[in-house]
C-alpha cells in the first residue's frame, strides 16, 4: 500500500512502464523470425537535435550484452550512478521495430534515479560515464532488461532486445532531506516527530475537526530555489489520513524519493501547496477533500471525503524548460 501515491503520480516512469507506440517504416527483407546478433553500427538514427529521432534497422535485431554508442557529444558533466537525470528518449523493440515508449510522445522529459534496482540494469550500464548533452544509442538484451518474463504491458517478450535513443538533458544530486531554518507552525495542526537523523518518523493528528481550506505550513525553510507551478520537483513525503490518524504512504519507508512535474500532478493540494516554497524546505500540507485524491481507495481505507496530511521535503526543483 505504500506505493499508492507513487502510482497515482507516475506519468513519467521510464523503463518500468510502457507507453503507446507505432511501427517503424523499416522491413525485414529475410522474413526470418529468429534474432541474429547485431551491432549498433547497423542502426541508423536520424533527426535534428532536440527533436524525436527516427530509428531504422533490419529486424529482428538482437545483442547478447548491453551496447552503447554516443551519437552526438555533449559538453556537460559526466553522469554518475545514483544521480537524478533528466532525459528525452524513444524505446524501440528490436524484434518487430515497434515503439513501446517515448518521452517526446508525452511532451515532457523524464526524470529518474540512475540507480540499479530502480531502472533496468542495461539503462544504468549504458548511461553511466556519458555526459549531459549527449545523444546516446543503447541496445539492451533481455538479461539486462526485463528478463525472461518480459513486459507484456509494453508488448515486450522475454527474448526481445530493446533499443533506446536518449538525449541527456540534465543531471543533478538532490538533497537527502530538508535542511534550513526551523519554523514554528501555527497551533492546532498535526505535529511531526523525527528520528535521530532528522527524518520524519510519525505524524500525529489532533482530535479536532480538520481545516476546511488548504494549509501549507513550513516546518523547515530551505534556502534553495523557489518552486513555481511549472517546476518539476524531487521530494520525499509521509502521508496520513486525518480521519483515521494512520499513515497510508511514505517514500521514506520505500527508500526512494519521487520526481514529478507539478502541472501534471493529480493531487491538487500538493501542486498548489508547494508553489512558492523553497528547495530544502519541509512543508506540512493539510489537503481538504476537494484537493485530495478525489476517489475512494478501500484497500487503503481512504475516502474521497477524507482530509489528508502530507509532510513533504523538497529536495530539488527545476523549471519545465530546464536542460
Amino acid at each position: 500500500m505504500r506505493r499508492l501515491l507513487a502510482l497515482l503520480f507516475s506519468s513519467l516512469v521510464l523503463v518500468v512502464a510502457a507507453g503507446c507506440g507505432s511501427s517503424s517504416d523499416s522491413s525485414d527483407s529475410s522474413g526470418s523470425p529468429k534474432p541474429k546478433t547485431a551491432s549498433l553500427d547497423s542502426v541508423k538514427v536520424t533527426g535534428a537535435p532536440d527533436e524525436k529521432p527516427k530509428v531504422g534497422f533490419q529486424k529482428p535485431f538482437s545483442v547478447t550484452t548491453t551496447q552503447s554508442k554516443v551519437l552526438r557529444d555533449g559538453d556537460g558533466p559526466t553522469l554518475k550512478e545514483g544521480q537524478q537525470i533528466v532525459v528525452d528518449y524513444v524505446g524501440i523493440n528490436g524484434r518487430d521495430q515497434s515503439e513501446f515508449d517515448s518521452s517526446w510522445q508525452r511532451g515532457e522529459p523524464a526524470a529518474f534515479s540512475l540507480k540499479r534496482g530502480q531502472l533496468i540494469d542495461g539503462f544504468v550500464t549504458g548511461l553511466v560515464g556519458k555526459s549531459v548533452g549527449d545523444r546516446v544509442l543503447l541496445a539492451i538484451p533481455p538479461e539486462d532488461g526485463y528478463g525472461e518474463q518480459g513486459n507484456p504491458q509494453a508488448g515486450i517478450e522475454g527474448t526481445d532486445t530493446l533499443l533506446f535513443v536518449i538525449d541527456v538533458r540534465d543531471a543533478y544530486t538532490p538533497l537527502s532531506k530538508a535542511e534550513g531554518e526551523q519554523v514554528t507552525p501555527p497551533e492546532g495542526l498535526p505535529t511531526v516527530d523525527v528520528d535521530e537523523k532528522g527524518i520524519p518518523s510519525s505524524v500525529k493528528v489532533p482530535k479536532t475537526d480538520a481545516p476546511k481550506e488548504l494549509v501549507a505550513a513550513p516546518l523547515i525553510r530551505g534556502e534553495g530555489a523557489k518552486v513555481t507551478a511549472d517546476s518539476t520537483v524531487t521530494l520525499h513525503y509521509t502521508a496520513v489520513n486525518w480521519r483515521t490518524g494512520k499513515e497510508f504512504d511514505s517514500t521514506w519507508k520505500r527508500g526512494a524519493f519521487i520526481t514529478l512535474p507539478l502541472r501534471q500532478t493529480p493531487v491538487k493540494g500538493l501542486s498548489e501547496g508547494l508553489v512558492d516554497q523553497t528547495v530544502g524546505s519541509r512543508v506540512l500540507l493539510v489537503l481538504p477533500p476537494d484537493k485530495g485524491l478525489g476517489q475512494d481507495i478501500p484497500e487503503a481505507d481512504l475516502k474521497k471525503t477524507d482530509t489528508l496530511v502530507f509532510v513533504v521535503d523538497i529536495l530539488h526543483a527545476r523549471q519545465a524548460d530546464a536542460g
